[in-house]
């Protein structure tokens, strides 16, 4: 083998290396563009028992009103989420509910709900939850808490007075839903006594979703 071989040889290993990263980087991004699998679960949790976090009174919290979306504005510029501005709005149009937190002056939180009274949510839409609200039922929606003031218990904190407010009023059931795969807001939740009630099996195939209930092996507890 010639010299210029045992330099050569190297180089093409490590280029057609890196061209088969390229290829199989590609075909996974077609794949997820072809079909993709997101499960959910759906939780619910009666209010008549709500729980004191050890870490009570951290948090203020406000009606939300039109004139906190500036604020919650920067919350989505935070989280990367582009089309939060608009969603915000037009929820805040429809007549939904919400709560923000305050951690000393700071908006930190923030949680939308709607009942049955309310127009019908993009989520029982677009989510295929199964959730039919009824008296006594409400939804709760976009819980959001800015990541530099979670630690210290603010997320439990937050809900617990959320939970507290829709108590208030008259409200003996919460529902809501959260990714089968976000470890740390099951976590959360499964603390605040949610319970998974079903899970829907959600499939996309090119652009469009089907989804399907599927029952919950166990107590129902929201597994970490």
């Amino acid at each position: 083998m010639s010299l210029l071989s045992l330099v050569s040889e190297p180089r093409r290993r490590v280029r057609d290396n890196a061209r088969g990263e390229r290829l199989s980087a590609l075909a996974r991004r077609l794949r997820a563009q072809i079909y993709t699998t997101g499960p959910l679960l759906v939780l619910v949790k009666p209010l008549d028992e709500i729980a004191v976090p050890v870490r009570h009174g951290q948090v203020r919290i406000e009606p939300l009103q039109r004139r906190h979306l500036p604020a919650l504005a920067e919350l989505n510029r935070e989280r990367g989420d582009v089309e939060g501005d608009a969603r915000f709005e037009a929820d805040v149009a429809a007549g939904y509910g919400g709560m923000v937190g305050f951690v000393g002056d700071a908006l930190a939180c923030c949680y939308w709900w709607c009942d049955g009274t309310m127009p019908r949510h993009r989520d029982m839409r677009l989510l295929g939850l199964g959730i039919e609200l009824g008296e006594g039922d409400v939804y709760g929606f976009d819980l959001y808490v800015d990541k530099r003031h979670r630690a210290g218990g603010t997320a439990n904190d937050f809900l617990y007075q959320v939970e507290s407010g829709l108590r208030e009023r008259g409200f003996a059931r919460l529902y809501g839903y959260v990714v089968a795969d976000n470890r740390m807001a099951r976590w959360t939740y499964d603390a605040r006594g949610y319970r998974a009630a079903w899970r829907v099996e959600r499939t996309r195939i090119l652009r469009r979703w089907r989804n399907r209930i599927a029952t919950i092996e166990g107590d129902g507890q929201v597994p970490a």
